[in-house]
């Protein structure tokens, strides 16, 4: 199997411009960016990202709304209300019942921290270290949160991320390492715009299942339709 790595063919400034120019994003496919969008504060930006845990981005966005609608994204608000009936609000992003006692945790905690713009007041290294001790809250929660609020510039890493990158074979190691590769590859351009170009290659074209390389802006420099060339190569009986 060939070690070729797409940085062998371009800089990650070549691929974010590619990408750029191939692929339109729409802020309203992204969770995360949905409380921005609205004007809800940042509190619900870290909302948002814990309901993005773990499932697609539509039932994200429909359980943030279906919480904001029954309870307000509000710390002080969603401190004071059952987590039974937090979970019960946001049941169609799954995982109601975790999710729903992580956002009252977090909810807590940013009211200890002084209330709704902690996420922007209080030093990032002080937040990460407070976030993190929630259960149910983790790396790529915190990097997402910190980043869409500029107060961290990171790449954050979800299944989407993994899978190309080790495609592309930059990296095929745990979180921290795929996170850092990803940073120093794509280093010179906006990290959260490059994220979510990721994402969306890999929602569009980089798929688990049957990736459709063929048609993928990507064609021409990735190292992986020459893998699945020699892969499917080995397969044939000689």
């Amino acid at each position: 199997m060939s070690n070729e790595t797409i940085a062998s063919k371009a800089s990650g400034r070549q691929v974010y411009y590619i990408l750029k120019n191939s692929i339109k994003l729409r802020d309203t496919d992204f969770a995360a960016l949905i409380p921005v969008l609205e004007g809800d504060g940042p509190f619900a930006v870290l909302v948002a990202v814990i309901l993005s845990q773990n499932t697609n981005d539509k039932n994200a966005i429909k359980a943030y709304y279906e919480l904001k609608k029954r309870i307000g994204i509000d710390p002080y608000k969603l401190a004071r209300t059952d987590a039974k009936v937090i979970a019960d609000a946001i049941r169609i992003a799954g995982l109601a019942d975790q999710k729903a006692h992580a956002i009252k945790k977090a909810s807590e905690i940013i009211i200890e921290l002084g209330g709704p713009n902690a996420l922007i007041a209080v030093a990032p290294k002080i937040l990460e270290e407070k976030l993190l001790s929630i259960k149910g809250i983790g790396r790529k929660t915190v990097d997402v949160t910190l980043s869409v609020l500029g107060r961290k510039s990171v790449f954050a890493v979800d299944t989407h991320a993994f899978r190309v990158a080790r495609r592309w074979g930059i990296s095929k190691g745990g979180y921290e390492r795929t996170s850092q590769a990803l940073s120093e590859y794509f280093r010179g351009v906006p990290l959260d715009e490059a994220h979510r170009l990721v994402i969306a290659l890999g929602r569009l074209y980089c798929k688990a299942r049957n990736p459709r390389c063929k048609e993928c802006p990507l064609r021409e420099i990735c190292p992986y339709p020459k893998q699945l060339q020699q892969a499917n190569l080995k397969e044939k009986p000689g």
